[in-house]
């Protein structure tokens, strides 16, 4: 109608009119029907501005306007069409309000995708007006899928963010890093917007393109190997339930030892105890190894696996003089007690005793401290009662004979099992000395002066220092003062 009030308002025997005529003929070969009546209608706007500012003769001019005035009518159409899409579906979303629609819209999927509308009516108004302008056409017709396709694989990726935080929110009760395989889901959504980028820019089929790129893809497998080397580890880190984010993991050979904060296909950040971020390929994880403390966790336990240095020449037999003064130490007596008995009758159990005790020896005072330790442990509500606990030692070193005590906490967390480990250990050291054994520590400079002030039988009660219980009891086995068997 309106191209039909435009040409009625032109005498049809007007120079206007010849002029209209023959810029068409440029354009549309068609001399009726819809195709000539749009394309008419916006030389008729060509026409009114060149007449403004009298150019009504320039030929390239009437082009380059011709075709602004299509992308303009296109644009105008177009914004039109989205607005009432996105009108639509705000309708619709008032009797479908869930989560995936705030979810859709928070990512602003509607209005991404209702960006094709406008480059759609422009890719159709050209081919109504400037169906018989082939150089022209084909660029703008070439330009404007270019544009659709980036359009349309923006849509796609954030449709793909989408699904990810849904699949997140409702069924990744473990949190898996998917965003992981979002990120790989977007980049194989953009490698595959590139190639029909180009196979349109250069005329040839994508299909064609990726023969074509077979031999270069060699080329770039190589040159890019650690990034794909670390995309396949990054997918094989999903996959295999082995890394969320909020897991604690060590890395050996680096100084990564903490929480993980982010899990992607190009990088894992770790922030470490001392409040540094280390950042490592995927790749690395699987190639290397790592330690995941995530199902010590979930336990809520934590290991003990500490040894405590033995003197080796404060292991004896032990006497009845021995039994009986370690019979004070409190739950001694009943085990000494009970092991007596079955000696008595001739039943030797210092592992999986029949009567339920625990493993140790009332042959040396080495074995009835381990005995004593455990029944300690046992007693301990710091101590996880359904996990490992024993008392060994280890072979002998230079220094001394290590006493490992192996057991786990009743808590995972941090601080407490440090102060539980604490407690374990100097426990150890001050008891030590009721079963006559002391922990091994090698000489000191100050080790070297007493023995050099007491060689020339200087008295040892001058001496300030003595560890505990040395010297302090003249009856106890170990001391220098005790009196020598003639």
């Amino acid at each position: 109608m309106k191209s039909v009030m435009l040409s009625c308002l032109i005498p049809a025997t007007s120079p206007a009119v010849a002029a209209t005529a023959d810029h068409l003929g440029r354009f549309v070969t068609a001399t009726n029907g819809v195709s000539y009546s749009v394309a008419r209608f916006i030389m008729n706007i060509v026409d009114w501005i060149l007449g403004v500012f009298g150019l009504e003769h320039n030929v390239a001019l009437v082009t380059v306007l011709y075709a602004a005035v299509v992308f303009a009518v296109a644009l105008v159409v177009g914004r039109i069409c989205q607005w009432i899409i996105l009108k639509l579906v705000e309708a619709i979303a008032r009797h479908w309000s869930n989560e995936t629609y705030k979810t859709m819209t928070g990512q602003r999927f509607f209005h991404k995708i209702c960006r094709l509308v406008p480059p759609l009516v422009f890719l159709i108004l050209i081919q109504f007006t400037l169906s018989n302008h082939d150089s022209l056409s084909s660029w703008l017709t070439k330009l404007t899928i270019v544009y659709m396709v980036i359009v349309f694989t923006v849509a796609v990726n954030a449709l793909i963010m989408v699904i990810w935080q849904r699949v997140d929110a409702r069924a990744n009760k473990r949190k898996l890093p998917l965003g992981s395989l979002a990120q790989l889901a977007k980049g194989i959504a953009w490698i595959i917007a590139a190639i029909v980028i180009i196979a349109v820019l250069v005329d040839k089929s994508p299909l064609a393109l990726l023969t074509g790129l077979g031999a270069f893809s060699a080329v770039l497998m190589l040159i890019f190997k650690n990034n794909i080397l670390s995309v396949v580890a990054g997918v094989q880190l999903s996959e295999n339930d082995s890394l969320h984010v909020g897991d604690w993991i060590k890395v050996d050979g680096t100084n990564a030892n903490g929480t993980v904060q982010e899990v992607s296909l190009v990088a894992v950040k770790v922030l470490n105890w001392d409040k540094t971020t280390t950042t490592l390929p995927p790749y690395n994880l699987i190639s290397s190894g790592f330690t995941n403390f995530r199902t010590m966790q979930e336990s809520n336990t934590r290991r003990v696996c500490r040894s405590f240095m033995i003197d080796a020449d404060s292991v004896m037999p032990a006497t009845p003089e021995m039994l009986d003064r370690i019979r004070k130490v409190p739950m001694m007596d009943a085990y000494i007690s009970k092991k007596l008995e079955q000696k008595a009758a001739g039943q030797v159990a210092d592992v999986d005793n029949p009567a339920g005790l625990v493993n140790g020896t009332i042959d040396t005072n080495l074995g009835l401290y381990r005995a004593y330790i455990k029944m300690w442990l046992d007693a301990n509500p710091n101590i996880a009662h359904d996990s490992d606990c024993f008392v060994s030692t280890l072979a002998q070193t230079a220094a001394g004979i290590p006493l490992q005590i192996y057991c786990f906490t009743a808590t995972s967390k941090w601080f407490p099992y440090e102060g539980i480990q604490d407690t374990i250990f100097e426990h150890v050291a001050a008891t030590l000395h009721l079963f006559d054994l002391y922990a091994f520590e090698n000489p000191s400079g100050r080790d070297t002066v007493i023995d050099g002030y007491l060689s020339p039988g200087k008295s040892i009660g001058e001496v300030y220092g003595i560890p505990n219980p040395f010297f302090k009891d003249s009856a106890a086995a170990a001391s220098p003062t005790a009196a020598k068997p003639s």
